[in-house]
C-alpha cells in the first residue's frame, strides 16, 4: 500500500526509522515498552537534524506552520514540523494519541496541562496547568493519551522554534480540541497540514 505522503527525495534516515517504527509498534503495541522504544528510535531521528530541510523549518507569519514529513496509509504514523513564529505561541490543544516531540531549532517552554472535568458538557472544559518548562535544543518530550497530552507550547527565542512530531495517528486528520483554560471553554477543530490541500486528503 502506497504512503499518503512522503518527502521527496526520501532521506535514508526517516526510511531506515519507519522501518524501525513498523517493528516497534507490531512487537510493542499495548505494552509498556512502547514509549521507550518508539523514543530510543527517535533519538537515532534526531542525532543529525540536517535533513530537516529549510522548506519544513519555515515559519508562517501569524500563525503556527505545520509541514508533513510523512502521513501513513493505515493512519497509524505522522511525522511532521511544528513551527512557531518568534515569540509566539500555539493554543492550549490535545493530540488524541501518544508520540515524541523534539526541538530542532530555536527555544521552547512547555506548559502541560490536565483536564478535571469529564467532558460531558458541551463547550466547557476544565483544565489546570501542572508544569511550565523550557525545552532544550535536541531534548526529547512524550505526549501519551489520555493522561499526558494537553500542552501549549511558546517560542522563547529571536527566531522560529522548530519541532519534529513523530505521532501515533495522523494528526492533521483528527477531529480534537482546543481549549481556553481562563474561559473553561473547549472547541473542536482540524488542524490539517500547511503543505497538504483538499477535502480528500485531509480528514479522511
Amino acid at each position: 500500500m502506497p504512503d499518503s505522503y512522503y518527502i521527496e527525495p526520501v532521506q535514508a534516515v526517516l526510511r531506515h526509522f519507519v522501518e524501525d517504527f513498523r517493528n516497534i509498534v507490531a512487537r510493542d503495541a499495548g505494552t509498556a515498552a512502547l514509549m521507550p522504544n518508539l523514543r530510543t528510535a527517535t533519538e537515532r531521528l534526531l542525532v543529525d537534524p540536517s535533513w530537516i530541510d529549510e522548506t519544513f523549518r519555515k515559519p508562517v507569519p501569524g500563525t503556527t506552520a505545520t509541514w508533513a514529513v510523512y502521513r501513513s496509509q493505515d493512519p497509524d504514523l505522522c511525522i511532521f514540523t511544528m513551527v512557531v513564529p518568534p515569540m509566539g505561541m500555539t493554543k492550549v490543544h490535545n493530540h488524541l494519541t501518544s508520540g515524541w516531540v523534539g526541538l530542532v531549532q530555536g527555544a521552547q517552554i512547555e506548559r502541560k496541562f490536565v483536564r478535571r472535568d469529564d467532558g460531558s458538557r458541551p463547550g466547557y472544559a476544565k483544565v489546570e496547568l501542572i508544569s511550565e518548562d523550557p525545552i532544550r535544543l535536541g531534548e526529547l518530550t512524550p505526549l501519551e493519551h489520555p493522561h499526558h497530552d494537553i500542552h501549549q507550547v511558546v517560542t522563547a527565542s529571536a527566531e522560529a522554534s522548530v519541532s519534529l512530531h513523530v505521532l501515533c495517528n495522523d494528526l492533521g486528520a483528527v477531529e480534537r480540541q482546543t481549549f481556553e483554560p481562563e474561559q473553561d471553554g473547549v472547541t473542536d477543530f482540524i488542524s490539517g497540514y500547511t503543505n497538504v490541500g483538499g477535502g480528500s486528503l485531509i480528514g479522511r
